[in-house]
């Protein structure tokens, strides 16, 4: 428990806070630091209080480990797994005894540039650009929390990573779809059902193996998502299969779903605690029914596209058919109605010759 003139409490959101004054050229004021208990906080005080030149030189590999202890509470299993992840094999090496004085935009641009060119772990070549954007968020992140701990001048805020091209999305035809779904419906199984839900539903690969049976409700004709399924890094080098809740409070969302899929399903039905496209308690591979709908494609001779374009196909055929955007937006978990807008909504050359026609001359 804090003692009277130390100047430890504990403040509303939970963490701890330790203050101490400090003078510079004459000028007193208070340094703050936080913690997640009253005995992280306390031993902080004694060793900024025993060093004042503690600020003085502070390697990234030091903040970077105290900004993962300060972050891990706040986010999820799998997210904090991830940043653990990237500092290590991508970030550390480089960076973990650099000076956070020093660390400023030339040294983030060489870095940003190493890895565009040299990134790969595994062979020859640079990452990809939005996998060197979620690396040098990380960065900006630890640089952000030095200075709000340390006062040490964030000088890397406002580097830039290389724009992210977006590239023409693939699409199936709606002959094709049609095709797609006579095929699927002909032949009756959990992962056929799997990719039915994905193209009618808009639902992630993710949340398609995260569905359970008690996530189905019959006599609503509604399905609920609570979880979803990825692989994630494990201790050994390695990966495993993690069952959490969605990416955002936005994507926990129930669904209400087309007769067809409510007829499939109930005939389908399993055990409540059954995993709907194992039919058992064992957790699906995401990359599995990726690769079933690969070789579903193959097997009907339709063209080659992405599971998540599954996702894109059904926000834009729902736009076709004059869905209104709010409620869009909500099937497909997105926190807002222009984020569907921009991100999924894919206007074909059709589309847009009906509405040129309308153009009286």
């Amino acid at each position: 428990m804090p003692k009277k003139g130390e100047n430890i409490y504990k403040r509303k959101d939970g963490r701890w806070e330790g203050r101490f004054l400090t003078e510079n050229r004459g000028e007193k004021k208070y340094i703050s630091v936080y913690g997640h208990s009253y005995k992280e906080v306390k031993q902080k005080l004694i060793e900024r209080r025993t060093d004042s030149h503690a600020a003085s030189y502070i390697s990234f590999g030091r903040a970077a480990n105290e900004w993962l202890t300060d972050v891990k509470p706040r986010v999820k299993e799998s997210t904090y797994i991830n940043y653990e992840y990237l500092l290590k094999r991508q970030i550390l090496p480089q960076l973990s005894n650099n000076d956070m004085r020093k660390l400023d935009t030339g040294e983030m641009n060489r870095f940003i540039r190493e890895k565009s060119e040299n990134g790969r772990l595994k062979g020859k070549g640079g990452i990809s650009k939005k996998y060197l954007r979620d690396i040098v968020a990380i960065v900006k992140s630890v640089a952000n929390f030095c200075e709000q701990e340390y006062e040490i001048p964030n000088k890397i805020r406002n580097v830039k990573t290389p724009k992210i091209e977006r590239r023409e999305r693939k699409m199936l035809s709606p002959a094709e779809q049609q095709r797609l779904t006579k095929c699927l419906m002909a032949r009756v199984s959990t992962v056929n059902l799997g990719i039915l839900l994905a193209l009618y539903t808009g639902l992630r690969i993710g949340e398609v193996c995260g569905l359970r049976w008690e996530d189905y409700d019959s006599a609503e004709g509604t399905i609920t998502v609570r979880r979803t399924v990825q692989r994630i890094p494990d201790n050994s080098g390695g990966t495993r299969l993690h069952v959490g809740t969605p990416k955002t409070q936005s994507s926990l969302r129930t669904i209400p779903l087309p007769l067809p899929l409510i007829r499939l399903l109930n005939k389908l039905k399993a055990d409540n605690n059954s995993f709907i496209i194992t039919g058992t308690e064992a957790v699906p591979e995401p990359s599995r029914l990726r690769s079933a709908f690969k070789r579903t494609l193959k097997e009907y001779g339709l063209r080659d596209i992405r599971f998540h374009d599954l996702r894109h196909l059904f926000a834009s055929n729902c736009i076709r058919m004059n869905f209104d955007v709010k409620s869009l937006s909500e099937i497909l978990g997105h926190a807002n109605a222009s984020m569907t807008l921009n991100r999924y909504v894919h206007t074909t050359l059709d589309t847009k010759r009906q509405y040129m026609n309308l153009i009286k001359i």
